[in-house]
C-alpha cells in the first residue's frame, strides 16, 4: 500500500497536469500547485506540533500524497506544453 498511494497520486497529478497543459490552463496548474504546497506546509507544521505517532501520520500525508501529486502535476504540465509547442513548429 505504501507504493500504491504515491503511484495513484503521481498518476492523477500527471493526468491533471497533462489536461491543463494541453488546454492552456496554466492558471489552474499554478493554483493546484500552490494548494498542494500549502497542504504540505500545513501537514509538516501540524506534524511538528504533534507528539508521538500523530506527527508521523502528517509527514506521511505530506511526503506520500502531496509530494507525488505535485511532481506529477509539474511533469504532466511540462510534457504537455513541450509536446504542444513541438507540434506547432512542425
Amino acid at each position: 500500500m505504501v507504493f500504491v498511494i504515491p503511484l495513484i497520486a503521481l498518476t492523477l497529478g500527471g493526468a491533471v497536469g497533462w489536461i491543463c497543459g494541453q488546454r492552456r490552463l496554466s492558471v489552474v496548474v499554478w493554483a493546484l500547485a500552490a494548494a498542494l504546497v500549502a497542504a504540505m506546509g500545513w501537514a509538516i507544521w501540524m506534524g511538528r506540533q504533534s507528539q508521538g505517532f500523530d506527527g508521523i501520520g502528517y509527514a506521511i500525508f505530506a511526503m506520500l500524497m502531496c509530494l507525488p501529486a505535485l511532481l506529477g502535476l509539474a511533469v504532466g504540465a511540462l510534457v504537455a506544453v513541450f509536446r504542444r509547442r513541438r507540434k506547432v513548429k512542425t
